[in-house]
């Protein structure tokens, strides 16, 4: 019973997990979680608590500070822009929360990273920077050449999901990298629902080099052709309009963060384009070879909006 209790939780903490993710930059107040997810706020607090190991106010902390660390290293604005952004309301408790979580001040943090690109500039072999050592999060390596990069426009996309949490539910050599979608294709065939087997997207909501891995969480997701109700462990998302920025990766699926940090931290900065408030995703192709799929390539993609239409927050 404790078992049928806890899916029925999860089941209806997972829209509440997307809705954050989806409104990260916005207030986030208990009480529309809990209406999202259907609960008394007290009985959501308690339920998510359960579910998560973490207090709702204590993962939004967490996950506005850990896009924090990603737009420092890829955004032109200021500390205190992204400090509001992330639902901060001075520089200082910004600062404080940011130096509690990663053991470094953002600005430092910042200057450390002009240093880094200077140095991946004149070097293209593995190299980790003395500022980021082991004990820190906070480590950027780059190996890889640089491949050409495209900027386009992604139409919306109905999508259902299966979410996976630690770097050993996708990387575990009993399974290939394939097997994650494998819960979709079955729901997928028992419902009739219209799919293809030739374009598989994944969101990639963190960053291995901050998040820890017990917490880093991918959505193998399935496009279909029209919004569905799911059930537990499947969920029902979708892909959001706009314009990104893409680039193609050809090595292993272990080696998908440099593309990321490629786009992010060599790219990004330089261009006339900002973040938008969406999660990285890849869009991966495969084929049909002797009765099996096997991968062709995959699309890395960063969701941007022009620098000119973003709206600038009041103090």
């Amino acid at each position: 019973m404790r078992s049928v209790t806890t899916n029925k939780h999860k089941q209806s903490l997972l829209p509440v997990l997307v809705h954050i993710e989806e409104h990260l930059d916005e207030p986030l107040p208990l009480e529309q979680l809990a209406a999202v997810a259907g609960f008394s706020p007290h009985h959501f607090h308690r339920v998510f608590q359960h579910v998560t190991g973490e207090a709702p106010k204590e993962y939004l902390r967490r996950l506005r500070l850990e896009r924090a660390v990603y737009r420092l290293k890829v955004s032109p604005d200021n500390v205190l822009q992204i400090a509001l952004d992330a639902g901060f309301k001075t520089h200082e408790t910004f600062t404080r929360a940011f130096l509690r979580q990663f053991d470094i001040h953002p600005s430092q943090f910042r200057n450390v990273l002009k240093e880094y690109r200077a140095c991946a500039d004149e070097t293209m072999t593995e190299h980790a920077y003395e500022a980021f050592t082991p004990e820190t999060p906070l480590t950027l390596r780059f190996n890889m050449q640089k491949e050409a990069l495209r900027v386009e426009h992604i139409p919306a996309q109905h999508l259902i999901f299966i979410r996976y949490k630690g770097y050993e539910n996708l990387l575990s050599d009993s399974q290939s990298f394939l097997d994650l979608w494998t819960p979709l294709f079955e729901f997928a065939e028992q419902h009739g629902l219209e799919h293809s087997h030739d374009k598989l997207i994944g969101i990639t909501h963190d960053d291995p080099y901050v998040s820890s891995e017990a917490n880093i969480r991918f959505d193998a997701c399935l496009p279909v052709s029209g919004p569905i109700a799911a059930s537990y462990p499947i969920g029902y998302r979708q892909l959001q309009p706009g314009l990104c920025v893409a680039r193609r990766h050809t090595g292993g699926m272990e080696e998908i963060a440099k593309t990321f940090a490629h786009i992010g931290v060599e790219w990004l900065p330089d261009s006339q384009h900002c973040l938008r408030a969406a999660p990285p995703f890849e869009i991966h192709a495969y084929r049909q070879v002797n009765g099996r799929l096997e991968r062709v390539h995959t699309d890395a993609y960063v969701p941007l909006e022009p620098i000119k239409t973003k709206a600038k927050r009041k103090p």
